[in-house]
């Protein structure tokens, strides 16, 4: 049983209540946060012992695990490291070597994870080891060049403390203290952490149950340390072919019986480098807030598990692989929190810091989520009826941004899109989202599948959804602007009223929705693409778009295409369309990996100018797949 009181008692007030509820054979803890809990064990009950005017709230509780418990905060709990949350909608990644070896190598590590898009660094500088004669880490000597990675790369950084007597030391430079396998129950040591006051990294027990682990995440609550986050690391099991056994199990479980966010650790989970991306995705899809991986820029030279841990080139594809499953599972990878949504955002010299944003349709459909993730909340929008609208509202300089759907993976690129580049030459892609599009069949309140009479969508909706729409039949079928008017034009339509709409516009317009996720493949993704004068291109740019007109000679395409092999660039995307007005002639549209700023890079613009007809760099900015 808790109590939750309405203010933080002074110590007075607390050693009268202690004594009264002694009297009565009830032994009760204090545990404080803005306010103070009160936790009692015993059968007596407590009617009468306590003002009824202090109490907040009483909540019961049948398991040892009190403050951990889902009934004591149902909604969950989020921690925030510095910009970084963890918990909620949030997937966060965790990513470094076992062990900090020197500074040259940590920071060479450091470095490939943070282009890669992780958003906290490990490194252990204390290693609790099998045996005494493995590399024991570099302890405090160690935390200091975490703590030079931390200021160089902003990564805030977690390592484990392996007792109460250095603890303390741990905790000047970590920003979360781990607490590893075999000190889950170092009780003095769970004690301690719960005074620091500082997020904690709580690893599962080698041997431990679930309620082992919880009960062990209530000592460091009972401190009234709430910043907790739970690690699944795998537990000992008969199985001799990996390290460990991951139990993934323990996700849902921990999901509904606790508040605090649970991360997973596939990389001492199995032990074996290969296994690990697999198992990674899996822990995501099984709802997991985080992960957290071990990588090292020379695996094989590294002094602690360099078995289990991934080459650059693994992260960078496990973090590809991430970032497509977290949206599946309605969470989201963020590179930079809380001042991501502002990347696009010029200096002031260049634009008020309250920039103008133009999207099609309204608030609800597709393309103002996009806008809305990626500017700030103080951002104005401006609703266009058209994809051109938006390149005239910015050409005119009343907006500063235009947020454009370029290409989905089930429709293909919507080419009417990319030809408005050739009538409007003033204007760059400066940066790009990719959000996982999910159709539902939404009608007016009352309205059953049998009664439909019409049905609403933009085209690219019924594009999407060809398969489900081949079952409607009978039913009239309306072309409109955008997913936000599909679902305002079932409102005023009424009984009979039916489209294809996202979830913000139903709720927006109190519509039902009869079936969810009707489009032919649930991997539905649409990259958006953000539209601007101002192009600032720099080194930090991993992406380029561009179009040109080919020689009308043998062999042209091969000379381009020999260009970017030579120059061992890497296009991600070629595609030809025919030039308007133009018969049997063509553009290609090419995306490759790089920037414009770098001599290299320069150099095969150059040399693209000097083998085609035309050439025009549609834009330079960071490809979200790889930061």
């Amino acid at each position: 049983m808790i109590y939750l009181l309405k203010k933080r008692l002074n110590e007075s007030e607390k050693d009268g209540l202690s004594k009264k509820w002694k009297e009565q054979g009830i032994s009760i803890y204090f545990v404080d946060t803005e306010k103070t809990n009160i936790i009692f064990e015993g059968n007596a009950s407590p009617t009468g012992l306590i003002d009824p005017i202090l109490v907040e709230k009483t909540i019961e509780i049948n398991t040892p695990y009190q403050l951990a418990n889902r009934k004591y905060k149902p909604e969950g709990t989020i921690i925030e490291v510095g910009s970084i949350p963890i918990g909620g909608n949030n997937l966060t990644i965790i990513a470094g070597p076992c062990a900090v070896e020197s500074k040259e190598r940590l920071f060479k590590t450091a470095e490939v994870v943070k282009q890669m898009g992780a958003q906290i660094l490990r490194g252990g500088a204390y290693k609790p080891r099998t045996s005494p004669y493995s590399f024991q880490g570099l302890e405090e000597e160690g935390l200091k060049i975490l703590a030079q990675a931390r200021e160089e790369f902003d990564l805030p950084i977690v390592t484990e403390a392996t007792s109460p007597e250095n603890a303390d030391i741990v905790a000047q430079y970590a920003d979360i203290i781990q607490i590893g396998t075999r000190n889950m129950q170092n009780f003095e040591l769970l004690k301690k952490v719960g005074k620091l006051g500082k997020p904690v990294l709580l690893k599962r027990g080698m041997s431990a149950t679930i309620e082992d682990w919880l009960n062990a995440a209530e000592y460091i609550l009972s401190f009234g340390n709430f910043q907790i986050i739970l690690c699944e690391r795998g537990i000992r099991t008969i199985e001799r072919l990996t390290r460990n056994t991951l139990d993934l199990t323990a996700i849902p479980l921990i999901k509904d019986l606790s508040h605090l966010p649970v991360i997973v650790d596939p990389s001492h989970g199995t032990g074996l480098r290969e296994k690990v991306i697999p198992m990674a995705r899996a822990a995501v899809a099984c709802g997991a807030d985080g992960i957290t991986v071990e990588v090292h820029h020379e695996p094989d030279k590294a002094l602690s598990d360099g078995p289990q841990s991934l080459y650059p080139d693994q992260f960078r594809k496990l973090m590809n692989d991430l970032e497509i499953i977290s949206v599946l599972t309605g969470k989201e990878v963020i590179k930079r929190p809380k001042v991501r949504d502002q990347v696009f955002i010029p200096s002031p010299s260049q634009i008020s810091q309250t920039p103008k944003v133009a999207f099609l349709g309204k608030i609800g459909s597709f393309s103002s989520q996009v806008a809305r993730k990626m500017f700030p909340d103080s951002s104005e929008y401006i609703n266009c009826n058209s994809f051109r609208q938006i390149f005239e509202e910015v050409v005119s300089k009343n907006a500063c941004y235009g947020v454009l759907p370029i290409e989905n993976t089930l429709t293909g690129s919507i080419h009417g899109n990319y030809e408005l580049f050739l009538d409007y030459p003033e204007v760059c892609i400066v940066g790009e989202r990719i959000i996982r599009v999910s159709q539902h069949l939404a009608v007016f309140p009352g309205t059953i599948r049998e009664n439909i009479q019409v049905l609403f969508a933009h085209p690219q909706g019924f594009a999407q959804s060809s398969r489900f729409l081949e079952s409607m039949k009978n039913i009239r079928i309306m072309d409109v602007g955008n997913t936000e008017e599909a679902a305002r034009r079932i409102s005023e339509f009424g009984i009979g009223g039916a489209g294809i709409t996202s979830q913000e516009a139903v709720e927006k317009y109190h519509l039902t929705v009869l079936e969810e996720d009707i489009e032919d493949n649930i991997r539905n993704f649409t990259r958006f693409i953000i539209l601007s004068q101002i192009f600032n291109p720099t080194i930090e740019d991993d992406k380029v778009s561009g179009v040109f007109v080919l020689k009308n000679q043998p062999g042209a395409l091969f000379q381009v295409l020999k260009i970017f092999a030579d120059s061992e660039i890497n296009i991600v995307k070629l595609e030809s369309r025919p030039i308007p007005g133009k018969p049997w002639e063509y553009l290609f549209y090419a995306d490759w990996e790089g920037n414009i700023v770098e001599d290299r890079h320069k150099k095969t613009i150059q040399s693209l100018k000097e083998n085609t007809l035309f050439l025009r760099i549609l834009g330079s900015y960071k490809n979200i797949w790889k930061k």
